[in-house]
């Protein structure tokens, strides 16, 4: 067996491993039932809408010091682009001045919202 199978072979099973992890780390997705995502919305006006605005545009009394704005959920193109996965990371660990909600809110309750801010951009 050579030095360069033996790199590959232990390349290969690191990359798989990581790749189950980041799948495994986000987590049972909620569905997005009408109950859920009326749950999603309960919890978007209690923590959310300070920044993000009452429909989605970034343009919350708190939203509107920071620096970069906060994102506009009616954006149909962006939120498009964007997966569920990705929507739900920067949830969790916070994307910029956005803080983190891992501690915040349950896993659930973080699907809940992310299902209710994609109905800003239908």
């Amino acid at each position: 067996m050579t030095t360069r199978f033996r790199f590959h072979t232990a390349s290969c099973a690191i990359l798989g491993s990581v790749l189950l992890l980041s799948k495994t780390a986000v987590g049972q997705k909620v569905e997005p039932t009408p109950e859920n995502i009326s749950k999603g919305e309960a919890i978007y006006k209690k923590n959310c809408q300070i920044c993000h605005g009452a429909t989605g545009l970034g343009d919350g009394p708190a939203g509107k010091r920071l620096n970069p704005k906060p994102y506009n959920f009616q954006d149909k193109e962006k939120m498009a682009a964007q997966t569920d996965e990705h929507l739900f990371k920067d949830i969790t660990k916070g994307e910029g001045p956005m803080p983190a909600f891992e501690r915040k809110l349950k896993e659930n309750e973080r699907w809940m919202v992310l299902h209710y801010i994609r109905t800003f951009a239908k």
